[in-house]
């Protein structure tokens, strides 16, 4: 299964793929195409940008959104994920996302995040960030976190850094969950941009496979999705 990240999901519609579409917050965050323009850059190690979750709130993606995408949502004030999970009905899938380093989220980030797992959902994922300790892992996945996509962006002091800098902390998660939580499924993302990186992450032990930054040139989607030689 292929998985199109947030925000590219909210564009990228595939019969093939699942579209993640946000993030989302209670609260709209106006300023979304600004902050693409001042901070969206290409370094030699990869796209770096510091869009802070600009989206115009949860209430919007419930208008506008099909059922069949997933829900990407974060928390920034206390009792949001209380707010998030009520207005969210149980037929949406959901990406909790933890991960965002240009946000400063609820310091008690744990604080309602197990209400997700309560309700049976067609996907409930946990997006975790490139830095996760592995005890961390641990408590999600007590908390009834099955299925985990590794990973986001990785902080740096001008932004969030993806591309294929992310390879070697992705991998380090898939080995580590596969190892001590086999049960659970691994969305695996980060510097995917062809077919022999999409089997790295496959041969490491992951069940699915994220396209992030690849989708600024959607003709390689194609490629990757395309190949039927994955080998699990």
């Amino acid at each position: 299964m292929y998985f199109i990240s947030a925000p590219f999901g909210n564009y990228i519609k595939r019969k093939d793929a699942i579209s993640v579409t946000g993030t989302w917050t209670v609260h709209p965050r106006p300023g979304r195409l600004l902050q693409i323009i001042k901070t969206l850059r290409y370094t030699r190690t990869g796209w770096r940008n510091q869009l802070g979750l600009r989206n115009p709130g949860i209430l919007h993606a419930l208008v506008k959104h099909k059922k069949e995408d997933v829900l990407s949502v974060a928390n920034l004030e206390p009792r949001d994920w209380y707010i998030l999970h009520d207005l969210i009905s149980k037929r949406y899938s959901v990406e909790v996302n933890i991960s965002c380093p240009n946000v400063d989220h609820n310091p008690d980030i744990l604080d309602g995040i197990h209400l997700w797992t309560q309700t049976k959902r067609p996907w409930c994922i946990v997006k975790v960030p490139p830095t996760i300790e592995n005890e961390f892992i641990d408590i999600l996945v007590d908390l009834g976190y099955n299925q985990i996509h590794a990973s986001n962006t990785l902080p740096t002091t001008k932004g969030g850094l993806s591309g294929s800098v992310l390879i070697s902390h992705t991998l380090r998660i898939i080995q580590y969950i596969k190892t001590v939580h086999p049960h659970v499924t691994v969305i695996a993302g980060g510097g995917v941009n062809s077919v022999e990186t999409k089997q790295v992450y496959l041969d490491a032990g992951a069940d699915h496979i994220s396209l992030g930054t690849v989708c600024f040139t959607p003709w390689r989607i194609k490629s990757i999705i395309g190949d039927t030689n994955d080998r699990k």
